[in-house]
């Protein structure tokens, strides 16, 4: 299976302790892979569903997309669900509620 490097510096709107939050968080994905990303879903880790297609774009490998969660934030952990043109597809589970304007890194392999 091929080497995945997904970094995301997050800059959150609201930073609000482990629980949960109520706000929206904004970060952005870099696509350090060889794939271009075609789509990425997310849901919360405790449910079985997924949003809609959240980009607006393929993301080509060395750049970047902005991404805003906007759904309440009722939990803290989340997947996250890309799709690549060559077929591939990757899961990553994030805390939330961790993201803090720190840089960020989805990895996988």
């Amino acid at each position: 299976m091929r080497n995945l490097f997904l970094a995301a510096a997050a800059c959150v709107a609201f930073a609000l302790p482990a629980s949960a939050q109520t706000g929206s968080v904004s970060f952005s994905i870099v696509n350090n892979s060889n794939a271009t990303i075609d789509s990425i879903l997310y849901g919360q880790s405790s449910s079985d569903e997924w949003s809609d297609n959240i980009l607006d774009y393929q993301v080509e490998p060395g750049d970047s997309v902005e991404i805003t969660i906007d759904d309440g934030l009722e939990d803290c952990m989340y997947d996250f669900y890309y799709t690549f043109d060559d077929g591939s597809d990757y899961v990553e589970r994030v805390n939330m509620c961790e993201i803090d304007g720190q840089e960020f890194e989805f990895t996988g392999s």
